[in-house]
């Protein structure tokens, strides 16, 4: 399967950002005592956060899977396994993959299915805004239990502002996006209208990109026609998020550490956040935030904070990485009999 990736001299400037990243975390870490944290995590605990974190990445393929069903995409369900590792691994080595890869992952799913592009690229961003939700849902709620049963501090005020602020937008946007209300049509046919009459020629373009936007706006309305369908699949999309809590737990006990649930909670949904970055899939940034929120809610050293940041990126992102590209190559082009039961 051939991808539209070229790792060019840009891209490669973002990955020397990223060891330079990690070289600066290393140095305020101290390199020795975070070799030693290393060393005398018990691998034991460790086992279970790995198993238990790349359990995340299955429920996340489980939601591509459902609006496959829900929009007809033939596909088995080792197959939308293979596709979602496959664009995970893309966007997790790409630089600026973060920043909508989902063009790329809709391109998968067209090229492996038989799918027209637009269809495609439809389900796979309404799966992945019922995937990220539970970030802010579970942040907010989190915010909401402390301000009621506990004590807020002027971070997690901000924090619970900000939840708020993202699930109010992403929910207009999803709104508009799978009713068949034609804002957003409507825009881009004025934008689509007005480049038009500016430059006053290419009208076969404009008119297969007319009928593209209609298109893609009937596959948006066709994936979240059925209310209920979409909130049984975000219920169960946020059994990802509670995987990565229990994963980080056990990354803690691994390095001797007896956590609290609360702290786990917040570390998990905010250090989420520094995956927008342009580095590969969030890399040094997110390592980065991770420490600082560790050291936030626990009085550990950096050096400790920073091995709990590496490691816990061993059991939710490193291993789909590695799962990733396997499937990348087993992933062959539409096949009658692959793609059918």
């Amino acid at each position: 399967m051939r991808l539209p990736i070229d790792i060019g001299r840009n891209e490669l400037l973002w990955f020397g950002v990223t060891g330079l990243l990690f070289l600066i975390l290393l140095y305020f870490a101290d390199v020795s005592q975070f070799l030693d944290s290393l060393r005398r995590a018990d691998p034991r605990p460790f086992a279970v956060a790995v198993a238990v974190g790349f359990s995340s990445l299955l429920v996340w393929a489980w939601v591509w899977h459902r609006f496959f069903g829900e929009m007809g995409i033939p596909s088995t369900r080792s197959r939308t396994v293979r596709m979602f590792l496959t664009g995970h691994f893309l966007n997790s080595i790409t630089p600026l993959g973060q920043f909508g890869g989902e063009p790329i992952m809709a391109y998968i799913v067209s090229d492996n299915t038989g799918t027209d592009y637009e269809r495609a690229l439809a389900c796979v961003i309404s799966a992945d805004i019922l995937n990220a939700a539970p970030f802010f849902t579970f942040t907010l709620g989190g915010v909401v239990y402390l301000s009621v049963f506990g004590s807020l501090t002027g971070l997690l005020v901000e924090v619970g502002a900000l939840s708020v602020v993202l699930l109010v937008v992403g929910g207009t946007v999803a709104y508009l996006l799978w009713s068949d209300d034609d804002t957003l049509r409507s825009a881009a046919t004025r934008l689509l209208n007005g480049l038009e009459r500016r430059l006053g020629r290419a009208e076969a373009l404009f008119e297969s990109l007319h009928d593209r936007v209609t298109t893609i706006e009937g596959a948006f309305q066709e994936a979240g026609n059925d209310p209920v369908f979409l909130l049984k699949t975000a219920a169960v999309s946020h059994l990802a998020i509670v995987a990565q809590i229990v994963s980080l737990y056990f990354v803690f006990r691994s390095l001797g550490l007896e956590p609290e649930f609360v702290p786990l909670y917040f570390i998990v949904n905010l250090s989420v956040i520094a995956t927008i970055s342009p580095t590969p899939g969030g890399s040094g940034t997110y390592e980065a935030a991770f420490s600082a929120l560790v050291t936030f809610f626990f009085s550990v050293e950096f050096a400790t904070a920073l091995t709990a940041a590496v490691l816990f990126r061993l059991t939710t992102y490193w291993p789909g990485i590695l799962v990733g590209y396997p499937s990348l190559l087993t992933l062959k082009r539409l096949d009658s009999d692959s793609i059918t039961e």
